[in-house]
């Protein structure tokens, strides 16, 4: 009966014991909020399966995806939803107030020790610029365009079908013969349709300092108003193209609810589109309309923090060590093996996409039907761009698209990042007042000529003088320290 109960006991801890084995190495899984302006992408299973494969053979470590957009960032911050790894920017998931707020982890030490490849993997400036504050870094920037330059986005098909050539480059103003011909020659849809967002990166002409009301507009540097915060209808830039996108309303080139409308879809032919890329981005065939675009620069390109910070990852404060590490090996194997890139780049090779090899040697990517519609978004969104398969018909060399940086019109303000935290109460106030009118500005839907003494009034009462001087005063102390 002891053999017997030996026996017994010996069977089970060599049970437990494999099953523990079992456990070892099971992947660590992560859970990832990755950005989306809209619902996650049809495929997001399908791909993150593949991926999941990938990482687990390669590193141990899988992901759980899920796609956010701004607002659902800012609610599920605020209530402590879990997350171990998280997009973060300057424009969504706001990653100065988060860090300073000591809601992402620093990953200073760890980074360095535990992946000494990613850390290599990314240029010094940009962990030094993008993912630190007060010398400390906090996020891993993600390598895409650096620099701020702004495209519309026009549907070369339609326009030259009307005798319009596009240029290489226009103002924000050159745009308004376009759509006096498109309106004229086209009746299916408006020609600037809009959603309440506007064009995006219309504004980046300028660096925001305290959200839509207070900003240092590049064009001021190299003049007696340069590293001055102002309000932005003293940017005249700014308000400009205020001024236009109402013009343009009275004219029926924009939809009359686009302020009222979330996005435009893009089953919606929109004969111009806006964002922020590189020369070569714009072009080809695109699931947007179903139409042929090409990229029309109008700003830019322009160099800051706020660019650098464009897309990054931070990992969530109260993750484990465990948690946190994977967070850091899964971005190095992102920034370090191309195969795995392409995966969430652009999906499940011979479904969502084919390689090719262009006339030049160059291995591109061609999307299919099911990847353009199922799996397409833009390239920062699961990683580093430079490291991922240009398309067929667009390469670029981003050795030449970062030479290029050093003609940027490059920022005076240095490393400056706003610490609010003593005016927040006013900066609320302000925020909330802007957020009365800001989709109706951006859609052109308001006079904002007649509007802007009214918005000036409340954002008095608000306190954004208040605001405006603690930010001067902290750059001031800032630039006198370097």
């Amino acid at each position: 009966m002891k053999k017997l109960l030996s026996l017994v006991l010996a069977m089970v801890m060599v049970l437990s014991m494999s099953l523990c084995a079992a456990k070892a190495d099971e992947p660590i899984n992560i859970v990832w909020w990755v950005y989306s302006s809209g619902d996650a992408p049809i495929d997001t299973k399908l791909v993150q399966d593949a991926a999941n494969a990938y990482s687990a053979e390669k590193i141990g470590v899988t992901v759980d995806l899920i796609f956010k957009n701004d607002e659902q960032f800012v609610k599920d911050m605020n209530v402590g939803e879990y997350y171990d790894m998280t997009f973060t920017c300057d424009w969504c998931n706001d990653f100065a107030g988060n860090a300073i707020n000591e809601m992402f982890l620093d990953i200073t030490d760890l980074v360095k020790e535990q992946t000494p490849a990613l850390y290599e993997a990314i240029d010094q400036k940009y962990w030094d610029v993008a993912g630190s504050i007060n010398g400390r870094i906090f996020a891993v920037p993600t390598l895409k365009d650096m620099a701020s330059q702004q495209f519309f986005r026009m549907d070369k098909e339609r326009y030259e079908a009307i005798g319009m050539e596009l240029p290489a480059s226009m103002t924000f103003a050159d745009l308004e013969k376009y759509l006096e011909a498109y309106k004229a020659n086209y009746d299916d849809v408006y020609p600037l349709m809009l959603g309440k967002g506007g064009l995006t990166g219309m504004t980046n002409n300028a660096q925001w300092i305290a959200g839509s009301y207070l900003c240092s507009p590049y064009n001021l540097a190299g003049t007696d108003r340069e590293n001055k915060i102002i309000p932005f209808w003293e940017a005249e830039e700014v308000l400009e193209r205020y001024q236009l996108l109402h013009k343009w309303y009275d004219l029926g080139y924009i939809n009359p609810d686009a302020a009222t409308t979330e996005t435009i879809g893009k089953e919606i032919r929109a004969s111009v589109r806006s964002g922020s890329a590189w020369a070569g981005y714009y072009v080809g065939h695109t699931a947007y309309g179903d139409m042929e675009v090409q990229g029309v620069s109008y700003a830019g390109p322009f160099m800051s923090t706020a660019t650098m910070r464009g897309a990054m990852n931070a990992i969530n404060a109260a993750a484990s060590e465990e948690k946190a590490v994977a967070c850091l090996k899964y971005l190095e194997l992102l920034n370090t093996d191309h195969t795995f890139r392409d995966i969430l780049r652009f999906g499940v090779e011979g479904v969502h996409f084919n390689y090719e090899t262009d006339e030049n040697g160059i291995q591109t990517v061609t999307r299919t039907e099911q990847g353009t519609n199922n799996w397409s978004m833009d390239g920062f969104v699961t990683g580093s761009v430079i490291n991922a398969s240009c398309t067929t018909g667009a390469y670029y060399d981003w050795n030449v698209i970062y030479a290029d940086y050093e003609n940027a019109i490059v920022s005076t303000l240095g490393t400056f990042t706003f610490d609010k935290t003593d005016v927040e109460a006013e900066h609320a106030a302000c925020n909330a007042v802007m957020a009365k009118y800001t989709a109706e500005m951006l859609t052109g839907t308001l006079d904002i000529d007649t509007a802007l003494p009214t918005i000036i009034s409340e954002l008095e009462a608000a306190g954004y003088k208040t605001v405006q001087e603690e930010a001067q005063r902290q750059l001031d102390a800032y630039l006198a320290a370097q």
